[in-house]
């Protein structure tokens, strides 16, 4: 008897739901400073209620009570904005013939089937497939950012995101703001029509004006005009209100072209447009400007392009002669060296021979001087975009996209060290991205009534490596250890290389297993190729992959080809001897997968294999 009332009231106990955490108490943040001068006054943070309630002036007296987080000097920020993540939501299922299939034996019809919906999903939302789990709000965290915009993708309409932070409430506590606005770029999944530009406009052109007539049909009904029932439809009556003009449309745009065929057909529609993306935005910096459209730019400006000037000064500097044969800067010595003609010498006689067989040619081709630079000068005018921007007076702010959060604190480092004023680049991480986004009565600032979202650093990290000793998220604390620097894009550990040839295994069955050969410099630069067989026809395929040791961190990205299929790939992993694991991903354009993996160095790698 004993034994059954205690299975019973162990069985009541499990059935009890799991509570969440209690919300976060109230906290003072002590001796902190606002401006990143040394000089600057230090005051302090009072938060209640998840919310910053008081910013108490130099020499106030704190409040009893309270936890105190001592500050030490540290420079408080608003937390870090994402404004366009794309990674933690699943992509949208669509079902692209919603009529019944017509007859064969019936009339010729006359015009297109009215229900054809494929890349067409506006009424999905990212709030009802987040895919963000606590190992990437970690992730997040530990860079300094506290809100993301979660953004679907892959589609001509992809449905509308959502603004979350990266606390540890329940899902519930950490919707910042359910919808944020559509998304569209020009893609979609899927075979059949459509599958050009071309198409893809008169696609979007034919939905607008059914969501126009399906509108009408509304009315008339409401009205009590006898008529059909009108069916439902959720995709055109999501679409409605933007054609009504409330909202904005976000839509992806790298290239020039796309950012005009967007604004015609925000014309044509009336409907406002806001872009993300943005590599050749400055092309277009006066049309933008006069528009006042805002950007949201992901920074995907590529590996950077060896600047061939820059070689040469440096070899000058050394004493090399004129005549002599120059190297490309690669990091690391190489076995031949190559004229800018195109011809080649051999190394000094104190050099070690090459291990390249015989067979191989030991000839190595130099691109002409001018197609270099001309290559550097199309690089450098995409990392610049935000320069032009700048100068144009264009609203802008950033987003990480496909990457990883300390890929996006890079380059924006990068870009205040060639030019972008640091304020401006602080505020597309912070006040400009909430604004951008809709958010900023809640996040983007340190003011009373703001969200407590606030970081402390010790510098401030747009302008060089900084630490990160405490992160407020929602008024929750995360405790950092400030005398650990950060070293996500860092040199890479001692006795640290990844170079040689390794066979990797995925845990996913749909993903087949392949090799990779990679190349890594002393400074910790990774370059090679992903060989790989063809779910489409079983043949073999070839990416390019490039990427960065820090640590014992292993970080790659890279393209590859299945016929008219192109995936970007990723890989993070750690270094353990001859044995690489971790997380990979493979996006296309009906979203993305992920699988852990497995990669094991042969013993017999040749480096020599990289790069031919």
């Amino acid at each position: 008897m004993i034994t059954t009332r205690v299975l019973c009231v162990l069985g009541l106990v499990a059935a009890v739901p799991a509570q969440s955490p209690p919300p976060p108490g109230p906290c003072v943040l002590a001796d902190v400073r606002l401006t990143d001068e040394e000089d600057a006054p230090r005051v302090a943070l009072v938060v209640r209620s998840g919310r910053i309630a008081t910013v108490l002036e130099a020499g106030s007296p704190l409040p009893v009570g309270l936890r105190r987080i001592d500050g030490q000097g540290a420079l408080a920020l608003p937390a870090f904005i994402d404004g366009f993540t794309t990674g933690e939501c699943d992509p949208p299922e669509i079902t692209v013939a919603r009529d019944i299939a017509p007859s064969t034996v019936a009339n010729v019809l006359v015009g297109m089937r009215e229900a054809n919906r494929k890349g067409l999903a506006p009424s999905f939302s990212a709030l009802d497939a987040i895919n963000f789990g606590a190992r990437e709000r970690e992730g997040f965290r530990a860079r300094g950012f506290g809100t993301l915009h979660i953004a679907p993708t892959g589609e001509l309409l992809s449905g509308r995101g959502t603004g979350v932070t990266t606390s540890e409430l329940a899902q519930r506590g950490r919707i910042l703001r359910a919808e944020v606005g559509h998304n569209a770029t020009f893609q979609a999944s899927g075979g059949g029509y459509p599958n050009t530009l071309m198409a893809y406009m008169a696609h979007l052109r034919q939905f607008f004006l059914d969501a126009r007539r399906h509108e009408e049909i509304l009315a008339r009904a409401a009205a009590g005009i006898p008529d059909r029932r009108p069916p439902f439809d959720a995709d055109l009556q999501a679409i409605a209100p933007l054609l009504n003009g409330e909202g904005r449309l976000l839509c992806y745009a790298e290239r020039a072209r796309d950012f005009e065929r967007w604004l015609r057909l925000a014309d044509e529609f009336g409907f406002e447009v806001a872009f993300a993306g943005g590599l050749e935005a400055w092309r277009v910096t006066d049309l933008l400007a006069e528009r006042g459209c805002p950007l949201i730019l992901t920074l995907d400006w590529g590996e950077e392009v060896d600047d061939p000037d820059a070689e040469e000064d440096g070899e000058d500097e050394e004493g090399e002669g004129e005549g002599e044969a120059k190297p490309e800067a690669t990091g690391e010595s190489e076995p031949e060296v190559a004229a800018e003609g195109g011809e080649a010498q051999t190394t000094a006689e104190n050099e070690p021979e090459s291990d390249v067989d015989e067979d191989d040619s030991p000839w190595k081709y130099t691109e002409p001087l001018a197609v270099r630079r001309e290559r550097r000068r199309r690089w450098e005018e995409g990392r610049d975009s935000a320069l032009r921007l700048h100068e144009a007076g264009v609203a802008f702010a950033f987003g990480s996209g496909s990457d990883r959060p300390e890929e996006l604190l890079e380059r924006v480092r990068t870009l205040v060290e060639v030019g972008l004023p640091a304020p401006a680049a602080l505020d597309g991480l912070t006040s400009a991205a909430a604004e951008i986004l809709g958010i900023a009565d809640r996040v983007g600032r340190i003011a009373p009534g703001q969200c407590a979202n606030v970081a402390l650093w010790s510098r401030s990290p747009v302008t060089g490596k900084a630490h990160l000793s405490w992160l407020l998220v929602d008024g929750e604390v995360f405790e950092f250890d400030p005398d650990e620097a950060d070293t996500s894009d860092g040199e890479p550990g001692e006795g640290v290389d990844v170079s040689g040839s390794w066979d990797v295994a995925f845990e996913s069955d749909e993903a087949p297993n392949a090799t990779m050969s990679l190349e890594m410099s002393d400074l910790g630069a990774v370059n090679g190729r992903f060989v790989t067989t063809s779910p489409i026809n079983g043949e073999k395929v070839t990416g390019s992959l490039d990427g960065r040791v820090s640590g014992s961190t292993l970080r790659l990205r890279g393209k590859i080809s299945f016929g008219a299929f192109e995936a970007t790939l990723r890989f993070e992993g750690e270094l353990e001897g001859d044995t690489l694991r971790g997380e990979s991903g493979w996006r296309f354009s009906g979203g993305e997968e992920t699988s852990d993996f497995e990669a094991r160095r042969t013993p017999d790698a040749s480096r020599k294999e990289v790069g031919r």
